[in-house]
């Protein structure tokens, strides 16, 4: 759920008033957080668009609530004075009071970062930083909650209120309930952040008949939503009445995505009814399937295939499920996987989304010879129109793939090997081609140095840079080398004498051979793309630094690109007796991006033992040591414990990290810690239900609330009862934790009665690149597969999906329909088990939703369930 948004609060700031009005010469208290997005007022980097709303909040910042009586909204509120500066032009009030301020970023501000500063009677607050954007949309939502305020009718009628969203907003729209979300009705919802205007819009005014320039398009769970109008308030600064029509097949609860050019806000429209799944039969030819796929938008639409042939590499008997129209359709063509020449046909799929649309594409089976690897034609499933096409391509092409960045186009590699990539629309049109970087060789080599010996730093442009070593028991003198787009070595700088990367402990097996490929953390900079910083030692152990290897690149790109670019190195020692922990294959940098910093885990001595928690030892610091990579300042922050190397995590500016100390390696630690990059302070955090934390790959997080989500784990470490050794116990054993970074507290979500645990996933999944559980943040719900307890032979199944409502803590066991079971065990002569069927589930937080597969007692795919917002 969001924090509340524009509300003023005045009860709660009544008292407020009393204590700051003597409190005139103070200056205003802010942080590095104290400015953030004013509709949304999510955390992390502060993101709003040229002419959108934006929050100060902190102490002592007004004497008392006051609100702007009239448009044009005043620069000034309050006695003595309040003034908001933003980019150094003062900016239009909305009301102040002494922990907020509401303001209006002016029209006329370019993109980029900038600077805000609150004055109080000539006291100023330090400059804090903002993000401006020429376009972020944001959608107004009821306080504490992603339900969207909509007004029913074809006219939005607002109350004029000294130009406060919020409280104009508030007072003449209800929360779209169900009655109100039905097909063909006119709906509004409100909007800020949609970018420029025409005609342009003043700053602090409102607006008659100023419509967005961008193009604006809108889905409602994943169906197109005809648009009436987008312009802004005649009555409200910088808010956007959105008028649209509610789709046919649309339903309340679902969730509406609003696009301002190709940038997207999103929030639930209507009230759905009760936690409910939906089944729909797969057909028999399917019943083998081994994945199934969603769409990024529309949650009632799966795709379920199967096994590719070993001769083929054919998906056959794929099946398309259409919940909303109760309607499987099986696809018996070949569907080619979607990176045809994968070097890990483990990791094969044949559809991929087409991001922000309702559209699956997927290779098809070519017009020439199959065996050439490559095809010339294309399968679009338009889910929300229900029509499945196929293209014929200009090129022949031997991959598909999503675009970055929430792109809808679709990018399709050309034959050849010379990474020339097709661009086609979900509509199937071309959108031109790319010609990406040059790839670099697999086996690198510069001079006399072939190994690699730090993780890798790309920049802009196709730069690349790359760091290599001599060959193991060859003498040289490690080098970064600087690659071009072509792949051309075009700069090169040595470390600097008597200094080598930091290579962590490497693990040895039973043989005494160390395993694994480890490297020396490196780490980009924040604002700019042309910095690499490495961890190094001295060659005799005794001091560890960060080494910075920085390219002069080009401003812009030149036409004839340069055959040679300097590059600078600087060293910036620790301080005297800190030491980054080795212990560990992965020492790795932590980045606050509030400060510009990196952080690592230190220690006053140092660790270059591997550390394996099954001989009881623990990879651990008890500081950090934090570089600023803008003024190449570094110092050390105490830890209140010992931080687990292994076991840590960053999000918006905070650092959390599992405790180190406790009577058992094995066992889930119980506690952890929280690193606060705004103030630099550590905070400590005792977990509930006498559980622990599981901090690794599985863990998740909802940044926009700087909470985490891991599984909760509890007990003693476990037996192999076939090899007798000591393993942790099964993460996930106690349900689910919810770790609140901004507050640091914690709640557990445990499993309902008569389960075992949480299963996280088996290879299967993780090949898929799918986690053990997901989450939900539109519906603040999460869910997961889970064990039952004490299942014996000729019980199959023993598993089901649990949800979580993870606002009250309530679990609840999703029913299977008649035979079905969440993971087949497939059932052999003389009641035995035999192999279960991997778990098959997709999950997508934008349409807040999930799938995932049932089985029948012999592990037959039998039919597929839904879950929506």
């Amino acid at each position: 759920m969001r924090v509340p948004v524009l509300a003023s609060r005045a009860g709660a700031l009544a008292s407020c008033a009393i204590l700051l009005a003597a409190a005139a010469a103070e200056p205003p208290g802010t942080t590095l957080r104290s400015v953030v997005n004013g509709v949304s007022m999510e955390q992390g980097v502060p993101i709003v668009a040229a002419g959108g709303i934006v929050a100060v909040q902190g102490t002592n910042l007004a004497s008392a609530l006051v609100e702007a009586s009239a448009t044009p909204l005043p620069v000034s509120l309050d006695s003595p004075e309040i003034e908001v500066r933003i980019g150094g032009s003062v900016a239009p009030l909305f009301f102040v009071s002494p922990t907020e301020i509401k303001a209006q970023v002016p029209w006329d501000l370019e993109p980029g970062w900038t600077e805000v500063v609150v004055s109080r009677g000539g006291e100023a607050s330090p400059a804090l930083s903002l993000l401006v954007t020429a376009m972020q949309p944001d959608l107004f939502t009821e306080a504490g909650s992603n339900m969207l305020i909509v007004e029913s009718g074809s006219t939005a009628q607002k109350p004029t209120n000294g130009g406060v969203p919020r409280a104009a907003i508030a007072a003449a729209a209800a929360t779209g309930d169900a009655a109100s979300v039905t097909a063909g009705a006119t709906l509004t919802v409100f909007g800020a952040g949609l970018g420029a205007t025409n005609p342009p819009a003043t700053t602090g005014a409102t607006a008659t008949g100023s419509a967005p320039v961008a193009a604006q398009t809108a889905f409602v769970g994943g169906l197109p939503a005809e648009i009436v109008s987008s312009d802004l308030s005649s009555e409200l600064v910088g808010v956007y009445g959105l008028r649209f029509k509610v789709p046919e097949l649309a339903e309340p609860g679902e969730v509406l995505h609003w696009f301002s050019g190709g940038s997207r806000s999103a929030g639930i429209l209507g009230s759905g009814g009760a936690l409910a799944p939906r089944y729909l039969a797969v057909p028999s030819e399917s019943s083998e399937a081994r994945r199934i796929d969603m769409t990024d938008l529309n949650p009632y639409f799966v795709a379920v295939s199967g096994v590719p042939g070993e001769e083929d590499s054919c998906f056959r008997n794929t099946a398309l499920l259409d919940f909303r129209r109760d309607k499987a359709t099986p696809i018996a063509d070949c569907l080619l996987p979607s990176y045809i020449n994968a070097p890990n046909a483990a990791a094969w799929r044949p559809f991929e989304a087409a991001w922000n649309t309702p559209v699956l594409a997927a290779l098809a089976e070519p017009t020439g010879s199959i065996s050439d690897g490559v095809t010339d034609r294309l399968v679009l499933v338009d889910t929300a129109g229900d029509s499945v096409s196929t293209i014929t391509l200009e090129h022949a092409a031997d991959r598909l793939q999503s675009s970055p960045g929430g792109n809808p186009n679709l990018r399709l590699e050309r034959s050849g090997g010379n990474g020339e990539r097709m661009i086609v629309s979900p509509a199937g049109e071309s959108a031109g081609e790319v010609t990406p970087f040059a790839p670099l060789p697999a086996e690198l080599s510069f001079e006399e140095l072939t190994q690699v010996v730090a993780q890798p730093a790309n920049f802009g442009g196709g730069y690349r840079m790359r760091f290599l070593g001599p060959a193991e028991g060859a003498s040289g003198t490690p080098r970064a080398v600087l690659y071009d787009s072509r792949a051309r070595p075009v700069g090169n700088a040595a470390f600097p004498e008597g200094w080598v990367p930091l290579v962590p402990a490497r693990a040895v097996n039973a043989q005494g051979q160390a395993q694994g490929n480890p490297v020396a953390p490196t780490s980009g900079g924040f604002r700019g793309n042309d910095v690499a910083f490495v961890l190094a030692r001295s060659s005799d152990g005794t001091r560890q630094a960060v080494v910075a290897f920085r390219a002069e690149l080009p401003a812009e790109p030149p036409e004839t690109p340069p055959d040679s670019i300097t590059v600078t190195v600087s060293t910036t020692e620790f301080p005297s007796g800190s030491f980054a922990t080795e212990c560990s294959p992965a020492v790795r940098w932590s980045r606050i991006a509030l400060k510009r910093q990196l952080a690592v885990i230190a220690a006053d001595s140092r660790q270059a033992e591997f550390a394996r928690l099954q001989d009881n030892r623990i990879c651990s610091g008890d500081r950090l040591v934090v570089f600023d990579t803008t003024t190449s300042e570094i110092s050390t922050v105490s830890a209140p414990g010992r931080l687990q190397v292994n076991a840590q995590g960053a999000m918006q500016g905070y650092l959390y990290f599992a405790d180190a100390v406790r009577d058992v390696a094995l066992e889930a630690p119980r506690k952890i810690y929280i690193f606060d990059g705004a103030t630099d302070s550590f905070s400590s955090v005792e977990l509930p239900g006498n559980v622990g934390i599981t901090i690794n790959q599985l863990t998740q997080g909802v940044a926009a609330r700087s909470q985490i989500v891991a599984l909760a784990t509890g007990g003693a470490p476990r037996t192999n009862p076939r090899t007798g050794a000591t393993l942790p116990p099964q993460a996930g054993n106690r349900g689910l934790l919810v770790v609140d970074l901004a507050l640091g507290s914690a709640r557990h979500l445990a499993l309902p009665s008569g389960f075992q645990r949480v299963i996280p996933g088996g290879p299967n999944l993780v090949r898929q690149g799918r986690r053990g559980f997901g989450l939900m943040p539109l519906t603040d719900r999460a869910f997961a597969r889970a064990r039952r307890r004490n299942v014996g032979p000729g019980q199959p199944g023993g598993s089901a999906m649990v949800v979580w409502d993870a606002s009250s803590g309530t679990a609840t066991e999703l029913p299977m329909p008649e035979g079905g079971f969440a993971v087949g065990q497939r059932i052999v002569a003389g009641g035995g088990g035999g192999t279960p069927n991997p778990l098959l589930w997709d999950y997508q937080p934008k349409s807040a939703a999930f799938a995932y597969g049932v089985f029948n007692q012999t592990g037959d795919l039998i039919s597929v369930g839904v879950v929506g917002p």
